[in-house]
This record gives C-alpha cells, structure tokens and sequence, in this order.
C-alpha cells in the first residue's frame, strides 16, 4: 500500500495546479484604452464594450472609427447610472445588474467625452481611431 500515499499527493499537486492555471487565465478590467475589434474599422460598425464598476467606467478611454458603433454597457454597481454623451445626442439609463446596448455615432475627426448624468464625476472619452 505504498502507492496510496503517492496518488493523494498527486491528486493534491494536479489541484493546486489547476487552481493557479485558472487564476493566471482570468482577465481584469482596467482603466486603460482598448481599441475597435477587428471589422469595426472604415465606415464603423463593430461594437465594444464598457463595465461600470465601484462608480467608474471601466475602459474609461476608446479609440473607435468613424460612423455608428454600438456598445455594450454592463452596469455591475448596485445603483442605477447611465451613459451619456456630453454632447446630449445619447443618454441610456442601465439599471443595476443590466446590460444595455447603445448606439451612438463616432465624429470623423476629434474626441467624443461621456459621462454619468446621475454621477457627474464618471467620465470617459472616445478618439477617433
């Protein structure tokens, strides 16, 4: 009976490396810059997506092109907020726990700024890409 000890050591092994392959795999949302997906470039399209978290947008920077682009907003904060360009043109409101999709149309030159109407102090900027 020799072996017995052997295999539980080797089962324990094989669990600890799973568990730390699976932490290494996970993706975190930063507040960085993310670009257009692949196809989004030229007469717009595509979409991309933004996370509201402990009251911040999450990328709070985007680089998309010209035209329409549709983007997906997940609200993970307990309160109500929304996404709205500071130019007025769009204001969606996203429940809490919700994902709303948004439209909105990307300038051919220049920034776009959004915001939070309810929490002024949420703020994000698209480039032109």
């Amino acid at each position: 009976m020799a072996t017995r000890p052997r295999f539980g050591r080797l089962v324990a092994a094989l669990a600890v490396l799973v568990l730390v392959l699976a932490a290494c795999s996970k993706s975190t949302s930063g507040g960085g810059s993310t670009s257009s997906p692949p196809g989004g470039g030229g007469g717009g399209g595509g979409g991309t997506s933004i996370t509201i978290s402990n009251f911040a947008f999450h990328p709070n920077a985007l680089t998309l092109p010209p035209g329409k682009v549709t983007l997906s907003v997940t609200n993970n904060d307990s309160t109500l907020h929304s996404f709205t360009l500071d130019n007025g043109s769009v204001s969606q409101d996203i429940q809490p726990g919700t994902t709303a999709q948004v439209t909105i149309t990307v300038p051919s030159s220049g920034t776009l700024g959004w915001h939070c109407r309810i929490h002024p102090t949420m703020t994000g900027t698209i480039t032109v890409g």
